[in-house]
C-alpha cells in the first residue's frame, strides 16, 4: 500500500529514528534537558506518522488534542490494539510540557534546564520515545505489508 501517506509516514518515522539516536547520545553524555527535548521530538513525529497511516493526514501543531486521538483510536486495526495507543497519546502529553522547558529553562525564575532534569527524567523520555517509535513501525510494516 504505497501512497503518499505512507511514504511520509516512512519519512517521519526515519527523523523520530534519529530523533531517539540523538536522545541516546545526549543521555549518554549527561545532556539531560537535550536528551528530553530529543525524546519529544521522537516521540511527536512517531505519532504524526501513525496519523497518516490511520487518517492520511497529521495534526500541523505540535500537540494533540483528545478528539483528533479519539478519532485515530477509532480507526485503529483490532490486531494492533496491543500497542495501547491511548498510553502513547498520555506520553505525548506529558513531555510537550516539558519541551520547553527542557530547551529554555525557567526563565522567569532565572534557573536554567541543566539544573532542573537529571538522568531520571531523561531515562524515562527516552523510554517513551522508544516505545513510540515502536508502535509507529509496527503501524508502518502493517500498512506496507499486511493491508492490501
Amino acid at each position: 500500500m504505497e501512497n503518499k501517506s505512507t511514504e511520509m509516514a516512512d519519512s517521519f518515522i526515519k527523523r523520530a529514528n534519529n530523533k531517539l539516536n540523538e536522545a541516546k547520545t545526549h543521555l549518554e553524555r549527561w545532556n539531560y534537558p537535550e536528551s528530553i527535548s530529543a525524546s519529544q521530538e521522537c516521540i511527536e513525529l512517531s505519532i504524526k506518522s501513525i496519523f497518516l497511516l490511520l487518517k492520511r493526514e497529521y495534526p500541523k501543531k505540535h500537540e494533540f488534542d483528545e478528539e483528533e486521538f479519539e478519532k485515530v483510536i477509532k480507526e485503529f486495526p483490532e490486531k494492533l490494539k496491543y500497542l495501547d495507543i491511548p498510553k502513547l497519546y498520555l506520553y505525548s502529553k506529558f513531555w510537550l510540557q516539558f519541551y520547553t522547558i527542557a530547551k529554555y529553562g525557567l526563565e522567569t525564575l532565572g534557573i536554567g534546564p541543566e539544573k532542573l532534569f537529571e538522568k531520571e527524567e531523561a531515562e524515562l523520555a527516552y523510554k517513551h520515545a522508544d516505545r513510540c517509535l515502536y508502535a509507529a513501525r509496527i503501524v508502518l510494516n502493517f500498512f506496507m505489508y499486511e493491508v492490501k
